[in-house]
């Protein structure tokens, strides 16, 4: 199996704020370059957050493995530092995930989350780490008229399911009380979330695998995987031969053909603003509580402990195929630009920006993460975040965990590992329709936001996937 070269992480151009600190107040040294043939029981291809959760688990639940985590530039400097910090699991997806899979799927999926924050949590409260966690719920706030009509669903799925207590409806004067911003109308509070500095946890979960006696390689990209008893991972200057291989690549997933058939490629851009602590205090943004719009195309956005607020939006361009490395996905203008307009709107005393980054995700076609094996192998990979993985890849190192041991578990037989997932169209169809409907969609969000009418074209072929019973791709 050839993978797809990684996607450039290293170019300090586009090194997120988060990098950026952490070199800058902490001292992480290179772990040396593979430049040799090793044996191990498993190697993992990817040092992010989801390659090292997974090395962890494995390690906990049998001790005696020897585990080989490589990675193509530093641990943690791809998608895991990138992203904004949010953390929560998947109370707030329930109407999505019980109409594709029903309410007892839903429901697991939820819970399962919910223990993964709780291990999430208890390493980032861990002494010595300080990774900045703040658990102070979420919110989900409605900016326009229209994203005030889907309030309703999420507190009715939570008491029709049993589970009222995970999400409260949020007044307008209530939720001004939590963060002032004029273009709060109405809101939805989850209690289970949190805000964490990605680049510090990425650092401290890298840590704590040394301390477990894995193996990390960096600097060291992957030329392919090949398949067999034992496997064997060929890198640019060595190898390792492994009975199984976990791909922990992310995008680079995208090379296995059930994954590429079933996941897009979209892209994120942040901007984190100038530090201004007393303009966080005249409105009322105390807590480094994560806050999201609800748009289809979300702006997402949290405070730091030092005082800024990152906002993001996930309206990014598609990538065509399986191509991770398109420049756009990581530098695209519009998209920086919306992020610096929403928070110009929403924290207009917040709008001097510092930084600002991009970089692709993978989105499934149920918006949920899949973690599974490629057929026939020993290749076991997960994928599919949606921009979403800090929760996530604590999952996927149980699940993954449970698939490498073999172990038949409520992770490895969750829906997280077992469901039939929804094929996108082929290329080129795939990004000419998916880039038309997205940019429809933004345009009639931007509108809405804006108390514009929506165009009434753009708004006629954002309402193509829901004409043709499509259950994705749908505002």
């Amino acid at each position: 199996m050839d993978l797809l070269p990684a996607v450039p992480a290293d170019d300090p151009g586009n090194f997120s704020w988060w990098q950026l600190d952490v070199r800058a107040t902490s001292k992480v040294g290179i772990k040396p370059t593979l430049d040799r043939k090793i044996d191990a029981d498993v190697a993992i291809v990817g040092g992010g957050f989801t390659g090292l959760w997974t090395a962890i688990a494995l390690k906990e639940r049998s001790p005696k493995l020897r585990i080989v985590v490589l990675d193509a530039y530093r641990c943690g400097d791809g998608a895991s530092s990138r992203n904004g910090g949010n953390v929560h699991g998947y109370w707030g997806a329930l109407p999505t995930l019980i109409s594709f899979y029903g309410a007892d799927k839903a429901l697991e999926a939820a819970r399962l989350g919910t223990l993964a924050q709780k291990k999430l949590r208890a390493f980032a409260t861990s002494k010595p780490n300080d990774v900045w966690w703040v658990e102070e719920g979420y919110l989900r706030v409605a900016t326009s008229e229209a994203q005030k009509s889907k309030l309703a669903a999420f507190i009715t799925v939570a008491r029709e399911l049993g589970v009222p207590d995970t999400v409260r409806r949020v007044g307008k004067s209530d939720l001004l009380s939590l963060c002032n911003s004029p273009k709060f109308e109405e809101g939805l509070f989850f209690s289970e979330g949190a805000t964490v500095h990605p680049a510090r946890l990425a650092a401290a979960v890298r840590e704590k695998a040394i301390q477990l006696g894995i193996d990390i390689y960096e600097n060291t990209p992957v030329i392919s995987v090949q398949q067999g008893s034992p496997c064997f991972v060929a890198t640019s200057q060595g190898g390792v031969t492994a009975r199984d291989v976990v791909l922990a690549n992310y995008t680079g997933t995208m090379a296995i053909p059930s994954v590429g058939r079933t996941t897009t490629l979209f892209s994120s851009f942040p901007a984190m603003s100038e530090r201004n602590e007393l303009e966080l205090e005249r409105i009322g943004y105390k807590a480094a509580r994560g806050i999201a719009d609800l748009r289809m195309f979300t702006h997402y956005f949290r405070r730091t402990r030092d005082g800024r607020i990152l906002m993001g939006t996930g309206s990014g361009p598609i990538g065509f195929g399986n191509n991770h490395s398109a420049a756009a996905l990581r530098r695209d203008e519009p998209s920086l630009e919306r992020a610096k307009i929403g928070l110009r709107r929403f924290f207009p005393g917040m709008s001097a920006v510092v930084s600002t980054w991009g970089f692709p995700i993978e989105v499934t076609s149920d918006r949920l993460p899949y973690f599974g094996t490629a057929a026939g192998t020993r290749i076991h990979y997960g994928s599919g975040y949606s921009g979403h993985g800090v929760n996530a890849t604590v999952i996927a190192g149980e699940c993954l965990a449970s698939i490498v041991l073999g172990e038949k578990d409520q992770w490895s037989n969750s829906v997280f590992c077992n469901r039939t997932r929804v094929n996108f169209p082929l290329e080129p169809f795939r990004y000419v329709g998916g880039s038309i409907i997205r940019n429809a969609i933004v345009k009639c969000e931007d509108a809405q936001d804006a108390g514009l009418p929506q165009p009434l074209v753009a708004r006629g072929i954002a309402e193509v996937p829901r004409m043709i019973g499509m259950r994705i791709g749908m505002r």
